[in-house]
Formats: structure tokens, sequence, C-alpha cells
């Protein structure tokens, strides 16, 4: 499954016959919420100030109070961005669940989601200082995909991709789930800041759950 796929922030298209193709123009409110999910990667949900945010959108503080009274409702609609496309990566079944790839296919997607939103998942709890609203959707969210993913591990299950007992999937689908939502915080015990290449880690140690569980002729 191609990276990165899933709902992104809408932009408008502006265009004019001297400017030849039509360009995507991001509208305030989208520029706001792309400026503040790439701040809060870097730096941290907790650490990061809206005059920062502001600043680095081009506009003055008060055109994003405007958009966003409080950082709490800047916060909220970045998590219902992440919301969307983690329903939508959840529950998108392999078009054939046999297929040596589809699995890991399906899995990548998921980890390259939580590395575009890795804030949500490092700083889970500052996100909830800031915005407790956030709790029981948090905990929705969680519920739903986990159910998206128990049907895509089911599917793969009857079509002879996975042999495990149905028990045992649902201790697997835990621990999978453990393991996706903690390894950042795993690797950032020692002090670093994050890579793509502790985002390979991370994934690997997923991967490395399913593979007793995989058929002897699959080359995952």
């Amino acid at each position: 499954m191609p990276r990165g796929e899933g709902r992104r922030f809408d932009f408008d298209v502006e265009a004019s016959p001297e400017a030849g193709p039509a360009v995507p123009i991001p509208d305030t409110r989208t520029r706001i919420l792309a400026v503040s999910l790439a701040l809060f990667n870097a730096r941290g949900l907790g650490r990061v100030t809206t005059a920062e945010i502001a600043a680095a959108a081009g506009i003055r503080e008060g055109n994003l109070q405007y958009h966003f009274p409080r950082k709490s409702g800047l916060v909220e609609a970045v998590f219902a961005a992440f919301e969307a496309e983690a329903l939508a990566v959840a529950g998108r079944m392999p078009a054939d669940p046999a297929a040596p790839d589809a699995l890991l296919g399906y899995q990548r997607a998921w980890f390259d989601l939580i590395w575009r939103y890795r804030c949500i998942y490092r700083d889970g709890i500052a996100m909830v200082d800031i915005a407790p609203a956030l709790r029981p959707r948090i905990h929705a969210l969680r519920a739903e995909t986990q159910a998206l993913a128990r049907g895509v591990f089911e599917a793969a299950v009857r079509a002879g991709r996975l042999r495990i007992a149905p028990e045992a999937l649902g201790r697997l689908i835990d621990n999978a789930w453990i393991v996706s939502s903690h390894w950042m915080n795993h690797r950032l015990q020692g002090g670093t800041t994050l890579t793509e290449a502790d985002l390979d880690w991370g994934f690997a140690q997923l991967r490395d759950l399913f593979a007793p569980y995989l058929t002897p002729d699959s080359p995952d």
C-alpha cells in the first residue's frame, strides 16, 4: 500500500490563464492546521505557543484566534483530522487478504499515519491536558480502529494468510496496539529525537509479532 494515504487537510485551488495548471492554495484555516501539526511534531504539543504558530503561518495572532479562539480548539481540530484518517486507514480492507504483501502494506499504512501525527501518540498526556474534551473521543477511536483492524486480520485468517486461534488473535491485536501506541516513548527514553529510522524500528517490532502466525510459504 502506498505510504501517506489517507485524509489530508483541504486546499482551495486557484488558477489563471497566465499561470498555467491549477495549483493548490491553502486557505488560512488549512494553513494554520498544517503549520500546527508540523510544529507539534517537531517540538511537542505542550511547548508550541499560538504566537509561534501564527508567525509560522504568516498571519497575526488575532487572525489565528479568529479561527481558533483557544489552543484547545486547535488541538481538537488536529485530532479530528487524525481521527478521520485513522478510521479510513484502519478500515481499508486489502483487495486480496491472502496476498503476500497484504498485511505488510496494511500495517505499514497505519505506522505511516502514526508518524504523520506522531505528536498525538508521543504527547498524549499533554494533549488531554490542553483539550480535556478529547478524552472520550480518544477512547472511542481506539475501540473503533481496533474493531476495524480485527476485521482485516480475521479476513486474513479466513484467507489462510494467518494461522492463529480466535482467542490468540485477540491477544495479538492487543499486543500490536500496545507496540504501535508506545514504541515512540520507548525510543525517547534515551532523550533523543525521533527519526524515520526509529519509525522503521517500531514497525519491525510490530511485524515480528505477526511473524510466527504467517503461513509458511509467506515471503513476509
